[in-house]
């Protein structure tokens, strides 16, 4: 298992009190394929299927100064990974909703809805196992729900756990991150890296794609 670095700050999910409270949609027997943690009347298919919207893999990234691409208000997901200062613009998550990223020994997942605004990093490491995260395309109370791709288990990024597949309940690591400005970021941490818009998807990242 990777050395935990000390983040900066932590998200806070909107909602969160109210979901656990949640009954699992078949608690007794069944095999964890059977079993959902949370009602199926809250989780939604989104039509685009599994990685219909496409996941970044360790994106190229460049230098404060080369991001003429992002605005002084734009927003960013920035993560200090214990030896570089990151930061993950919502113009390219708003696209990808999910970056797999790592720095050394450190594997991370960038995951961000676009639709509740919210977003975190999660560790790579399931128990002890690498994996990566991509979009299983089902949406619960309208954020996403991300899956493994060793196990192809759902996780629920409002609750932070395993929500339904072979790693049903399980909890993952993951690390604070701070959502700021552009302008921000770069004025705190001026050697930071950003994600290239030169991801090998051909998107229009300067236009939100859920208008």
């Amino acid at each position: 298992m990777p050395v935990r670095p000390t983040y900066i700050s932590l998200i806070l999910l909107l909602g969160l009190s109210s979901c656990l409270g949640e009954e699992p949609r078949n608690s007794t027997g069944g095999t964890p394929v059977d079993i959902w943690l949370v009602s199926e009347s809250s989780v939604v298919d989104s039509g685009v299927g599994l990685d219909g919207i496409p996941s970044l893999e360790e994106p190229p990234r460049i230098n404060v100064e080369e991001a003429d691409y992002l605005d002084d208000q734009d927003l960013v997901i920035g993560v200090f990974t214990g030896t570089e200062y990151r930061a993950y613009p919502h113009k390219i998550l708003d696209w990808h909703e999910i970056i797999n990223d790592r720095d050394k020994a450190l594997h991370y997942s960038i995951s961000y809805c676009p639709l509740t605004g919210t977003g975190m990093a999660w560790d790579m490491f399931l128990e002890g196992q690498l994996s990566s995260f991509g979009v299983s395309g089902l949406l619960y109370n309208t954020n996403l729900m991300p899956y493994d791709r060793r196990s192809e288990s759902v996780w629920s990024q409002m609750l932070y756990k395993c929500v339904t597949g072979e790693k049903v309940g399980d909890t993952p690591e993951y690390y604070a991150v701070l959502e700021t400005t552009w302008g921000t970021w770069k004025s705190l941490y001026p050697n930071s890296t950003v994600t290239s818009t030169e991801t090998g998807f051909e998107r229009p990242y300067d236009v939100y794609p859920y208008i």
